[in-house]
């Protein structure tokens, strides 16, 4: 278990519903954090600390606003902003319709855009915050049919290299994660078929404890002077010679 950083007590997690976001969000709440996650529907699992916000991230902007003034409705203001939820779509170019463009780009991107502008005033207030995304070894390794993921996926990354430069002499750090072919309902549904072990190079594919431990690793004492970076996680994949 990570040492969390004193002041990691309430944070908000999109995407904690099932995988990587539900497993960060285990393992804070073990560690006493109050847990915010945006989801459409419950988890299904309670917790005395693990609060439902009720939101649907493909309304972009719109959503952000929703989620931000939910928040305030209940007198909660994250410390730590935790960006999991991803959609894709795979399609090559010519296949790929308006709705599934503006979905990729609404989730993966615009929703988590407009929260971290809507909450970063009282991180600043506070001059303390931290900001992660979880992004994906396809923002930098092109594959056929992932055009719109890998783009808004890159386009979270970029995003918060530039919140880093922003806001760091705030106390607020912002980084990324992002993770190889990791065993989770959502990568099954789009591996399915595909023998991963032949292409990542330590044989096997991650497990989901893995890919949160480096989300945990931002928010532990021992990151203060980490900022704008990602770290990747997959086992050797973007080494691999294809």
């Amino acid at each position: 278990m990570i040492d969390l950083h004193d002041k990691v007590r309430q944070v908000l997690i999109t995407g904690a519903s099932r995988g990587i976001g539900l497993q960060v969000a285990l393992s804070l709440l073990h560690a006493g954090c109050r847990v915010f996650y945006v989801a459409r529907s419950p988890s299904g699992r309670a917790h005395d600390n693990f609060h439902h916000i009720p939101a649907d991230l493909a309304s972009g902007v719109d959503s952000g606003v929703e989620i931000c003034a939910l928040l305030e409705e209940r007198g909660v203001f994250p410390d730590t902003l935790i960006l999991c939820a991803g959609a894709i779509t795979e399609a090559l170019i010519p296949k790929q319709d308006a709705h599934s463009i503006m979905n990729q780009l609404n989730v993966n991107f615009t929703a988590h855009a407009e929260l971290v502008r809507q909450l970063i005033p009282h991180m600043m207030r506070h001059r303390f915050g931290r900001i992660v995304g979880v992004s994906s070894t396809a923002a930098r390794q092109a594959a056929p049919g992932q055009s719109l993921y890998a783009a808004s996926k890159a386009g979270l990354e970029a995003f918060l290299r530039c919140c880093a430069m922003e806001f760091a002499r705030k106390g607020i750090t912002c980084n990324s994660v992002a993770p190889g072919y990791v065993a989770t309902e959502f990568s099954a549904r789009h591996e399915a078929g595909k023998d991963l072990t032949r292409v990542v190079p330590v044989g096997r594919t991650g497990n989901v404890e893995e890919a949160a431990d480096a989300v945990l690793f931002f928010l532990g004492k021992h990151s203060d002077y980490v900022t704008g970076t990602t770290l990747t996680v997959d086992g050797g994949l973007s080494l691999a010679v294809k």
